[in-house]
């Protein structure tokens, strides 16, 4: 019995970590696309929405904000995440990624 609780644990910690790294990468690229000339905030916002709800199909409360600041791109988003199995903890996972803005030559 302990065992199958152990091994409950330590799948939903390596989840958590998976889901979290899948996140760090979505809301780089959000940054990286939104840091280019002529990005629309709006539509960067709506495609980091998406693409956080196919990469990560157990997160609920998914909450995006892309800036545009003078010299940075700068994109945020957090949820929770429920993982497979029991629902022990409430896992919430933010993530922030910023790229420098793209300056045409």
């Amino acid at each position: 019995m302990i065992a199958f609780l152990l091994l409950t644990l330590i799948v939903q910690v390596a989840g958590a970590a998976v889901a979290r790294n899948s996140a760090e990468a979505v809301v780089s690229a959000a940054a990286r696309r939104a840091s280019r000339p002529g990005a629309l905030v709006e539509a960067e916002e709506a495609r980091l929405t998406r693409d956080l709800a196919a990469a990560l199909p157990g997160a609920t409360g998914v909450a995006v904000d892309v800036r545009l600041q003078a010299q940075q791109a700068v994109a945020a988003a957090r949820f929770r995440w429920r993982p497979p199995g029991p629902d022990w903890l409430p896992l919430r996972i933010e993530v922030r990624a910023s790229a420098p803005r793209m300056v045409p030559p």
